[in-house]
């Protein structure tokens, strides 16, 4: 398998601009694109705008939440856009925060991992061609089978993971796992086991399972580096609830004392004191930061914990939002979205990967 494949998350952008960046990403020898779906848009017509563009480069749903669309739906979805990408469709799903499925889509958010597995196992089985019946406990369909060729090669399904159980499962039943967030600790003491957990109950290896990890990303030269990516710590430090292991990962890489004080600082409103209770250490430690070659450094060293994938998420300089409603206290200071600067740190990315060697698997 190979263990330099890198891929970039493009959200945020008018669909002109999604045809315009997925050519950009093509030619500079990404491996893989990755659209998310959470409120900047949906995953699919991205992803159908950049197939349109594009004949080399794999495009990934990263993430589509299973309650958004029954398992017949996601599998039509799926089989139609593949038409456009043979063999480079990848379908990312996930279980998505409790507060998104309730709040957003009215489902309610338990028994996610048998969930996630009737789901997977509904979707892979129409993918193929089968006639599907499966009376789950919390999936059902009965006789339902594509009117149209099954996709070939059929369409590696990945997990969006972050806690062990959920890493777990996709070393059992996906393709791949794509953590997000992850130290290197994390992925060593938490993530890999897990999935190797799960592979060995399947009797699978771990090598057929391609291990992602999303970060997020700032390509700079930029002295205060450090200091202008702290924001995305700070996002993700006080996002817990059902991400309760983002808190997890910050601890295991050495920095669990300087995360209880960021969540006490952001829940008393103290959001500057917040951003000064994280290191520079800190923001090292959980994205990737800095110079081309400091970033090139920090990826050797998460490929030889176990990552096979990368997804560079380019990320504004100096900004932070909430994730989820009530992430932040009412009236909380929240620096405003630039998209010029967000446009800028994609091209910074996107220049990134094109000067690293392509060592592409066939």
């Amino acid at each position: 398998m190979a263990t330099n494949r890198l891929g970039i998350f493009i959200e945020a952008l008018p669909l002109d601009l999604v045809r315009n960046f997925a050519i950009e990403a093509e030619a500079s020898g990404a491996e893989h694109v990755w659209f998310p779906e959470i409120t900047f848009g949906d995953a699919f017509i991205p992803a159908a705008a950049a197939a349109m563009e594009t004949k080399r480069i794999r495009l990934a749903t990263g993430i589509v939440g299973i309650w958004s669309r029954s398992p017949v739906a996601m599998a039509l979805t799926a089989a139609s856009l593949s038409q456009l990408c043979p063999g480079r469709l990848i379908l990312g799903l996930g279980l998505q925060a409790k507060s998104y499925v309730e709040r957003w889509h009215g489902r309610s958010y338990d028994k996610t991992l048998k969930a996630m597995r009737e789901y997977v196992t509904i979707v892979r089985s129409i993918l193929a061609g089968k006639n599907t019946s499966l009376e789950g406990e919390i999936f059902r369909v009965k006789n339902f089978q594509l009117m149209i060729p099954p996709p070939d090669p059929p369409i590696p399904i990945y997990i969006a993971a972050v806690g062990p159980k959920v890493n777990e499962l996709g070393g059992e039943i996906a393709d791949g796992v794509l953590g997000y967030f992850n130290s290197i600790e994390y992925l060593k003491n938490v993530t890999i086991p897990a999935v190797e957990r799960g592979a060995k109950r399947a009797g699978r290896s771990l090598d057929s399972i391609e291990i992602g990890c999303g970060l997020p990303t700032l390509v700079t030269n930029d002295a205060n580096a450090f200091e202008l990516h702290k924001g995305q710590v700070l996002m993700f430090a006080t996002a817990l609830g059902s991400s309760k292991f983002y808190a997890e990962s910050i601890a295991q890489a050495g920095f669990g004392d300087a995360g209880c004080q960021i969540r006490e600082r952001v829940a008393r409103g103290e959001m500057r004191g917040a951003l000064a209770a994280i290191t520079h250490e800190m923001v090292d430690a959980l994205t990737l930061t800095g110079k081309p070659d400091h970033i090139r450094q920090r990826m050797r060293d998460y490929r030889a914990a176990g990552v096979t994938s990368f997804v560079l998420n380019p990320s504004p300089p100096g900004t932070y939002f909430p994730l989820f409603q009530g992430q932040f206290p009412e009236g909380a200071e929240i620096p405003p979205f630039s998209f010029s600067d967000y446009l800028h740190v994609v091209d910074e990315t996107l220049a990134f990967i094109a000067s690293e060697p392509s060592q592409r698997a066939v």
